[in-house]
């Protein structure tokens, strides 16, 4: 006995080291894919293109005098309850009310008549996002009673106005009229950035409603809460640092986005004027659909065991593995071609969609494919779950003893040829080869498709001889 098993210590050390092969590929697909998986979420939360579907926005239309440092801590904490812990930055613009400018700064045509003053307003920027163009920024001690202002190029350009400027605008609330100078000229380094959002003219500059709107005039961040000009609403937009989000955290951010947001307005400090907004759960809802899961092609040429197909479906970040089968046949003056054959019945008219390179067709692959499925019944018999083994009784008449196989197919469809045994010529009856319970059962495994969940299908053939119906 001992010699032997000696005897097959090769075959045995060859059958340890393919299942030790078998596990490391798994386990390094389950990794990549993992890898991958964060990495192609943290990529989308990161897109500069779809910032503003991540960030968090807190409009306060009116705070009580000497309540904007509360307020500011109140969203500060609230935000990071939002994006569930990860590092905030949080940006602010605060306005003032509307100013009306001199009628003289309007175009001829419009200063006739009792119109409505062209509007404008303070508001202290952030200013990194925008870039001085001419003229300097506004200083926090002017040098004289006016106060310091830069206008957007585009309203400075419409208006007439160069640094140097000085006017006179018109409080349209309650208050005196503010004395201004204006000191440089700025634009947005980025009209698309998020910030914009803040602003009610979106950063363009000009706006024309019912009637026109400039600005707005970039101050000093004392300005708009120091009492020197009437106040306005305050905007914070916080935005996170997705650098270290995982996968595993979309529902943890989703859930306290969304409490975040619900919260928000009823923040004591905020004195029940703010509205928030965040789209970061619908955006994490697009990225989850868009990593559902890549489809794979499992190629098999015949030396693979029945379902390996379902590894790899279970592999995390798969969402289903497609069969496929490889093999080369002869042709005449000893040419060879190599042919693939894909499920073309799952693939085309259950699926509808194959992976595929779009310049391989000009029309979709469901019209490609839908000639090639198979039609009515396939042959064989329905090998039920659980069969610890398959037997043939058959009998063949003729002058050459035949060679017998059974096809197994697994529930993705996937092909498996075992031999049974060599079937005499004599035209009696006989048993023929025993199908192992590991592979009847392995080709029973998988996701699988509906029908086919838990049993496997065999196909006999005796070379090119025909049989009857096999008989499980």
């Amino acid at each position: 006995m001992l010699a032997r098993a000696r005897a097959h210590r090769p075959l045995l050390a060859a059958a340890r080291l393919t299942i030790l092969l078998t596990t490391a590929v798994l386990a390094a697909l389950a990794a990549y894919a993992t890898t991958i998986g964060d990495a192609s979420l943290r990529h989308a939360l990161a897109n500069p293109r779809d910032a503003a579907g991540t960030t968090l926005l807190v409009k306060a239309e009116s705070l009580p005098e000497g309540g904007r440092t509360a307020a500011d801590a109140a969203v500060r904490r609230a935000a990071e309850h939002a994006y569930d812990g990860l590092p905030v930055t949080l940006r602010t613009l605060a306005r003032s009310g509307p100013y009306g400018l001199p009628p003289s700064l309007r175009p001829a045509d419009r200063r006739a008549g009792s119109e409505e003053p062209d509007l404008t307003h303070f508001a202290a920027l952030d200013r990194t996002q925008v870039r001085l163009t001419e003229g300097r920024m506004p200083s926090a001690r002017p040098a004289g009673p006016e106060i310091e202002v830069a206008l957007p190029v585009v309203a400075a350009r419409e208006l007439g106005l160069r640094p140097g400027a000085r006017i006179t605008l018109d409080n349209r609330l309650r208050g005196p009229a503010a004395r201004v100078l204006v000191t440089g000229l700025y634009r947005p380094a980025d009209t698309s950035a998020p910030y914009w959002q803040l602003d009610e003219l979106a950063g363009r500059g000009i706006v024309t409603v019912h009637f026109t709107t400039y600005g707005p005039l970039l101050a000093d961040p004392a300005v708009p809460t120091g009492g020197r000009v009437s106040a306005g609403p305050v905007g914070w937009l916080a935005s996170a640092d997705f650098s270290g989000t995982t996968a595993g955290r979309i529902d943890a951010l989703r859930t306290a986005m969304k409490e975040g947001v619900a919260a928000l307005p009823h923040a004591p400090a905020l004195h029940g004027s703010a509205t928030a907004a965040g789209d970061l759960p619908a955006t994490l809802d697009r990225v989850e659909r868009a990593r559902a899961g890549t489809q794979v092609r499992v190629l098999s040429n015949g030396t693979e065991g029945p379902g390996r197909g379902a590894a790899y479906a279970a592999v995390p970040g798969v969402r289903s593995a497609s069969p496929a089968l490889r093999s080369t046949v002869s042709l005449s003056g000893g040419r060879q071609a190599t042919v693939l054959a894909l499920d073309t019945a799952g693939t085309a008219g259950t699926a509808g969609t194959l992976l595929m390179r779009p310049d391989l067709a000009d029309v979709p692959v469901r019209t490609v494919l839908s000639g090639l499925a198979p039609k009515g019944a396939t042959a064989g018999v329905r090998v039920p779950a659980g069969t610890a083994r398959l037997a043939l009784t058959a009998s063949l008449r003729g002058a050459d003893a035949a060679a017998v196989t059974a096809t197994v197919e697994d529930a993705h469809g996937t092909p498996y040829p075992l031999t049974l045994g060599e079937l005499p010529p004599d035209g009696r009856p006989h048993d023929l080869g025993v199908v192992p319970r590991e592979a009847v059962a392995g080709a029973g495994r998988g996701p699988g498709a509906a029908g086919h969940a838990g049993s496997a299908r065999a196909v006999l053939d005796a070379g090119s001889r025909p049989l009857g119906r096999p008989r499980p």
